[in-house]
């Protein structure tokens, strides 16, 4: 740890970013869910939030939602804007993706292929018989091969911000406006300059942030720093190599910001398009790529009314 962030954070004597996590954390205890560690057979460890007092099962009658977070995040700060207004409908399973929050594996395995079989294993693991998947950026990467190996698991999928169809050129304009070289620059900031550029692109009209927030933010997501990058290095979605994208037989929502400058708008009507008919696009205005935290309450608003024939 740098000796800037040690004095910033001998400011206070305690983490403001910790500090809130536990606040977090409290509130979704109050809210009826409970922190989880699955071990998995694939010598994978998963941290996820399920329901405290109704046990999932076959029986259950209120459908399952499966938020997956984006890279930036895990389970906790990635979905805390929506859990009041989704547990009111839906059973939810948020779990922390591989190398995010508590979730690990011994496994060498580390393209966004595994992360969607964990998925589903746990999914299985908790006895669900089948969930429907919201996906953020990365993490719509994970819901999309998700609902594309598992059609008998996923019932229906939303993807927020996510950038499926991607090819190996789509960020060049992104890297070339901030004079980077590797998006992980953006994705993994590793000091104060590159994190402010990098919420500044993920939020539209990002407000000010004190500089010690700043620290304080990263002293919080240096945990894994390695092994997140090699997660980035493991996508498959518009790598060089990879092959032509399957679809999907799912009916899909996909929900992006107007000003989305991570994943430009026009990727969302070509996933659109990829899809086809059962896809249904839904732009939200004036927000930028971290659509959940920026434009929560319209968010849970598309969601909910995509999903009224489940309620």
């Amino acid at each position: 740890m740098s000796s800037t962030r040690v004095k910033m954070r001998g400011l206070f004597g305690f983490s403001i970013v910790e500090f809130i996590r536990k606040r977090k954390r409290a509130q979704w205890i109050s809210l009826g869910l409970k922190s989880k560690q699955i071990q998995l057979s694939n010598d994978t460890s998963l941290h996820c939030w399920v329901l405290q007092n109704k046990p999932h099962s076959l029986e259950n009658q209120r459908p399952t939602l499966l938020l997956i977070h984006g890279f930036g995040a895990d389970g906790l700060n990635g979905w805390d804007t929506q859990i009041c207004a989704l547990g009111k409908h839906f059973d939810l399973l948020i779990p922390d993706l591989i190398f995010f929050g508590d979730s690990t594996t011994t496994s060498s395995e580390r393209t966004e292929l595994f992360q969607a079989e964990c998925m589903k294993n746990m999914v299985e693991y908790l006895g669900v018989e089948s969930v429907i998947v919201v996906g953020h950026s990365y993490g719509g990467f994970v819901a999309f091969w998700m609902a594309h190996k598992y059609p008998n698991v996923v019932r229906r999928l939303v993807i927020v911000s996510s950038a499926v169809c991607m090819t190996p050129s789509t960020n060049d304009s992104l890297l070339k406006e901030f004079e980077s070289s590797d998006i992980k620059d953006l994705l993994l900031p590793n000091n104060a300059r590159d994190l402010k550029i990098s919420l500044s692109i993920s939020f539209y009209k990002l407000p000010w942030i004190p500089a010690f927030i700043y620290e304080d933010l990263l002293q919080a997501t240096e945990r894994n720093r390695e092994l997140k990058t090699q997660l980035a290095d493991g996508i498959i979605i518009g790598s060089k190599n990879s092959q032509a994208l399957p679809t999907v037989s799912q009916d899909v929502l996909i929900v992006w910001g107007e000003k989305d400058r991570i994943f430009r708008l026009e990727e969302a009507y070509a996933l659109q398009r990829h899809i086809g008919e059962k896809a249904k696009l839904v732009v939200i205005k004036e927000c930028g790529h971290a659509l959940p935290l920026q434009k929560p309450t319209e968010l849970k608003q598309t969601i909910l009314k995509f999903l009224q024939l489940d309620n």
